[in-house]
């Protein structure tokens, strides 16, 4: 644990001199755009990592929690820190409320219970009644008090993709963490118990709905912090936070990155904002996405970082566990290898 915790503070590091060495305003404001959508990425990943459960709903704690803050700055005339403390509160209630709803179901219907609530959430928002607190289809203009900054950095320096990005890394970087502890802790354990064989644990005398909603809502809360960064770097919400859409952008960049790998959304949330980039100037944009997701499923089936977890584990000598349970395998950040992931997702 020490030396994966090491490897946190050194990656967390090396990250923050990155606006040292991209000079580009563009491609700084590409990889900020990145992380941020690596946070929402990385809790769609949480969820199908341990629990094999993919979520199309996550939108709601991503842009509740963005909708949150610019409500609570515009609206209520909060100060941002606590604005963003008030937004990933809202966005862990609504995660809360929606998970006493939704993990009792399981494979299609847990994606399609998750994506009703979720796009019921972005039709509300859309409404006239809501109009006044969220502008509906015209979003919500941020406006700041005179004075007003966040961990020093007053609404410009919030907007500056360079400046912002410290806060979004940080951010980013802990979320991991915090996921990678829950993975190697006895509570990850029984999460991909009762991936594995849920009906199993519950003969075992183990409650299998408290854990799958506790990992629910942490997962919520993750989303709920991506979604406060974006709304401070964009003094912009609309509509399209809660959408299908940035669901389906978040979802297909983590199966990019590699769902079963902890870094793999992360890694898929870059590389995908920079290939949406690259495709757009080309105005073949879901022509070219679409060939290069087929393309990745075809021949990376566990994504960019599974496929190479996959390749190193067959060049290196290694030592499988054998054991007469169903404890899974770890790679090396703690999440389940290869097999146990297959025997998850499929079973």
């Amino acid at each position: 644990m020490a030396v994966g915790l090491g490897l946190g503070v050194a990656i967390l590091a090396a990250g923050l001199v990155v606006p040292y060495v991209v000079s580009s305003r563009y491609y700084m404001g590409l990889l900020l755009d990145g992380v941020i959508l690596a946070i929402l990425a990385l809790s769609i990943g949480f969820l199908a990592r341990h629990l094999g459960l993919i979520s199309l709903g996550h939108t709601a704690f991503f842009g509740g929690a963005a909708y949150a803050v610019g409500i609570a700055i515009t609206r209520w005339e909060m100060s941002p820190p606590v604005a963003f403390v008030v937004a990933v509160a809202i966005g862990t209630l609504i995660a809360l409320i929606m998970g006493l709803l939704v993990v009792r179901a399981t494979g299609m219907g847990f994606l399609m219970l998750t994506l009703a609530l979720g796009q019921a959430l972005y039709q509300f928002s859309t409404q006239r009644a809501a109009a006044p607190w969220t502008g509906a289809y015209d979003g919500l203009q941020i406006t700041y008090a005179s004075g007003a900054s966040f961990l020093g950095l007053d609404r410009a320096s919030l907007m500056n993709a360079a400046l912002f990005w410290p806060v979004a890394w940080s951010a980013l970087i802990a979320c991991a963490v915090l996921m990678w502890l829950i993975g190697r802790s006895s509570f990850g354990t029984m999460l991909e118990g009762i991936r594995e064989n849920e009906e199993r644990m519950r003969f075992s005398g183990f409650d299998t709905f408290v854990p799958r909603l506790i990992a629910f809502v942490v997962s919520g809360f993750v989303a709920s912090i991506g979604g406060a960064l974006f709304a401070l770097n964009a003094s912009y919400v609309s509509p399209e936070l809660l959408s299908f859409v940035k669901a389906g952008d978040a979802l297909t960049a983590a199966i990019v990155g590699g769902l079963g790998i902890l870094l793999g959304p992360i890694l898929g949330a870059i590389v995908y904002i920079f290939a949406q980039a690259r495709f757009n100037t080309s105005g073949n944009l879901h022509l070219y996405t679409g060939t290069a997701l087929v393309l990745i499923l075809m021949f990376l089936p566990g994504g960019i970082f599974g496929s190479i977890d996959k390749v190193i584990r067959k060049l290196l000598p290694r030592r499988r566990r054998e054991s007469s349970g169903s404890e899974p395998d770890r790679t090396a950040d703690g999440g389940p290898s290869e097999t146990s992931r297959e025997k998850g997702m499929t079973g």
